[in-house]
Order: structure tokens, then sequence, then C-alpha cells
């Protein structure tokens, strides 16, 4: 590791659930090792050494047993990672939309199975945020929660052409259709993952969720909800028991990760 921008550690505490209203949990977690297809019931810590790591949540779509089975391809993918690069996760990523795309084709039962997913890179070259679809990453500055990530949704497309204002919290059901995702299309579309280099600190606290959590809570309600919160797995179950309460709407996965840089 001679030559790198830095070595993290990462610590925090996940928490991934149906919800109150869908019967399946089709989200899946990373953070240490693969989590899919249950819920949690209470925050569960988790802990990384100084390395290269991944930590993501993913989204599936496509319904049901497609939908869950896509969401843990991709988290499964990401936890046999060998390549711990932005250029290496990118190439991961495309691997599996095309995996998921043949599978698809080939078992109607999975015609149109897909994932969103989000996640936080750490390796040789620095520290890095990725995503495909509208699962998110913020970063906690102080009292305020600072999106990294930008949605490939029409919503968003909507907001970057000035043709429609910029909202948080619960959006209609029209905002919700995707503009990129892995697989979640019966021909095969090659994606193109975004990746945002982080300006790193010694210390630094990240909310990584699918929009089971942003759908139901404006950023300013998870701030009044995180903010306050030393404690990760305090933090990642008061976010995930507001979001319960506001409703509950979909499957919700929540990872608060706590990343240290230590000397190379």
């Amino acid at each position: 590791m001679a030559g790198s921008k830095g070595l993290y550690s990462a610590s925090g505490a996940w928490m991934c659930h149906t919800g109150k209203l869908r019967k399946v949990n089709e989200d899946a977690c990373l953070f240490g090792g693969v989590f899919s297809g249950a819920s949690t019931s209470r925050a569960m810590d988790a802990a990384l050494g100084g390395g290269n790591w991944i930590v993501a949540v993913a989204d599936g779509i496509g319904g049901h047993k497609a939908g869950a089975y896509a969401s843990r391809e991709v988290v499964a993918a990401l936890a046999d990672c060998d390549d711990f690069s932005p250029g290496g996760v990118e190439r991961l990523l495309e691997k599996t939309n095309h995996r998921l795309f043949k599978k698809g084709r080939g078992e109607p039962s999975m015609a149109g199975m897909g994932a969103t997913v989000v996640g936080l890179l750490a390796c040789a070259e620095g520290l890095f945020a990725f995503n495909v679809g509208d699962a998110r990453i913020y970063r906690q500055h102080g009292g305020r929660l600072k999106l990294i990530t930008r949605d490939d949704s029409v919503e968003q497309l909507l907001v970057s052409e000035g043709l429609l204002r910029a909202h948080d919290g619960i959006r209609p059901s029209s905002m919700h259709a995707l503009t990129q995702s892995i697989g979640g299309s019966e021909d095969h579309v090659k994606i193109e993952p975004h990746f945002y280099e982080i300006e790193t600190a010694k210390s630094m606290r990240f909310i990584v969720c699918t929009d089971g959590l942003t759908d139901m809570l404006s950023s300013k309600a998870m701030e009044r909800v995180c903010i306050p919160t030393l404690d990760a797995a305090a933090a990642a179950q008061e976010l995930f028991d507001a979001a319960m309460d506001a409703g509950g709407r979909d499957n919700i996965t929540v990872a608060v990760v706590d990343v240290e840089k230590k000397r190379a």
C-alpha cells in the first residue's frame, strides 16, 4: 500500500427491514457480511479494519422474488470484489448488470429484474462513494447532512434541466422512475456508475441508505433524528424508527458508517 492516499477503517451499524407495508424485503446490505431476504429487529454492529473494503446497500426492482434475487446478487458480487479501485468496481457492476439481464431473459419470472446500489469504497487510491440508481450516501458535517451522490431518476433529470424544483422527502409515484439501474430491463443496457472522490478527514460519518428511508424522511428530519446521536447503532435505530413512524411504505435499509483515516 506504499504511496496510497491513506488507509481507512470503518465501524458502525446497519438495519435492513421489510417495512410496514411490503411482504418481501427486496433490499440487501454489505457491511462486513452480506444480509438479504429477511429483516433485522435491531441495529447490527459492524467493523472493518484498515485496508480495502466496501460498504454498500442495494434495492431490488422487478417485484418480490426477482427484486430480492437481484439486490442480493449485487451486494454478493461486491463482497467478492478482488480489484479495489473505481475502475475495478465499475467493471464488476457492469458484469453483474449483464448477468442479471441474461438471467432475466432466460427465466420469464425474472424478466426485467434489477437493483439500485450505493456504496463506499476504501482503496489505495482513496475513499470514494459510488451509485447506480436512487439509493444515497450522506456525509455528516457538524449539524448538517450533505448529500454526496446524485440520483439516477426522472425527478433528478427534470431538476437538472430546470423543469422541476428539487423535492425532499416523500416523492409522488411518478417521480420514482429510474434512468439507470443494474439490470432492470428486458434488453441489455450498459450502465455508467457514478464515482465521487471524498475529501477525507481524520474522522468521518456517513449515512448509506435506500429510498425506503429517504422517501419517508426529509434531510432535515434525518438531521433532527441522527445528528444529536453519537452512537452509530442508536443513530441507525432512530433513523429506522422515524421512517417506520412516517409510514414505512417500502423496505428500509440504513447503515451509519464511521470512517477513520489511518497513517499509511
